[in-house]
């Protein structure tokens, strides 16, 4: 392995340690954090997704503003998507073509609503290096690839 990519890699778990032992934040309460870093929503205790920013409080407060689109709210998205496939209604068009369907566009408002009911965890991380690879690993230790696809859109 690259020794510097190895070394970055090391720094990991202790930067998991450290985002999991940070508090609890309301979605409706995000004052005085970081600019850049990784946030996790959390949904009763559990986290369910991780993203990466470099304008922490707009971007978390994009995933649950009622006028986000598919674009600027893909958490909201993913969790509107699978309950539309657990009503076996057809997710299988391009994301902006959901989005114009009436049916998929109420799951997606309800969604929306759900996010910003939720909780957050953020840790600052400035390097994109880090964030980009933080952003995967914490996502695979908090088993969020439920929401976490990390496929483009």
């Amino acid at each position: 392995m690259n020794k510097e990519f190895k070394k970055l890699v090391d720094r990991l778990p202790s930067l998991l340690e450290e985002l999991v032992g940070s508090p609890l934040i309301l979605w409706s309460n995000l004052e005085n954090l970081p600019e850049r870093g990784i946030y996790v929503f959390y949904e009763d205790g559990k986290p369910l997704y991780v993203g990466r920013t470099n304008r922490m409080k707009n971007r978390i407060k994009q995933h649950g503003w009622s006028s986000s689109k598919h674009n600027s709210a893909p958490f909201a998205f993913n969790l509107a998507k699978k309950i539309a496939e657990e009503k076996e209604l057809d997710v299988s068009k391009p994301r902006a073509k959901l989005e114009e369907d009436p049916t998929f566009a109420n799951l997606f408002s309800e969604a929306k609503a759900r996010v910003s009911k939720m909780s957050v965890q953020v840790i600052e991380v400035n390097d994109p290096i880090i964030q980009t690879l933080f952003e995967v690993y914490a996502a695979l230790a908090l088993q969020t690839l439920e929401y976490n696809d990390f496929d483009t859109h």
